[in-house]
């Protein structure tokens, strides 16, 4: 179903590239949204992604790769690009949460949900830099061991032996990080 639809996007439909979009673009968003500081920029540079994968449709190669692993790479390239340049480097002065929780559940419950975040970003960082990359991108955007191993250039073996490693490690600092 999605090479037909791949293969019709790429000879101009627009309506099956709207579907595609809808299934893809969700995921996409949430493993930007880890890695910039607002849902704002995470957003942009999820549409930049798209219009990009528009532009190049015609140019992709089903035999070669998944689509899933190209949208990420193409993602991947925008995010390094936003790092690079002077509105990145801004945002990071600001220091702002300009997306800021929902106060609506109260004080306590906003305490607690920071706290629960601030440890598991603490965890997270004492993470090797892939498995925490296999962590994003299983658990926060969502893709398959198969996705994931394609993202990353590695067998499907050896992302589920990564994901198990940093998961045993994980909950191994969680559990350290209650007891302190």
């Amino acid at each position: 179903m999605e090479t037909e639809l791949l293969g019709r996007a790429g000879s101009g439909d627009q309506a099956a590239f709207a579907v595609i979009y809808q299934e893809h673009a969700p995921p996409v968003f949430r493993y930007l949204r880890l890695r910039v500081p607002t849902a704002t920029v995470a957003e942009d540079l999820t549409s930049e992604a798209f219009l990009r994968a528009w532009r190049k449709l015609p140019d992709f190669r089903p035999d070669v790769g998944s689509f899933t692993g190209w949208l990420y790479t193409i993602a991947d390239n925008l995010l390094r690009d936003h790092r690079k340049s002077a509105r990145y480097r801004r945002e990071l002065l600001d220091g702002k949460d300009h997306d800021g929780p929902d106060l609506r559940g109260g004080a306590d419950r906003l305490a607690l949900a920071r706290i629960e975040a601030a440890a598991l970003r603490r965890c997270l960082a004492d993470l090797s830099e892939p498995q925490r990359e296999c962590v994003r991108l299983r658990f926060f955007a969502g893709l398959s061991v198969a996705e994931v191993a394609e993202t990353m250039n590695k067998n499907p073996n050896s992302i589920r032996a990564l994901q198990h490693r940093a998961v045993r490690t994980l909950a191994t600092l969680l559990a350290e990080t209650e007891k302190a």
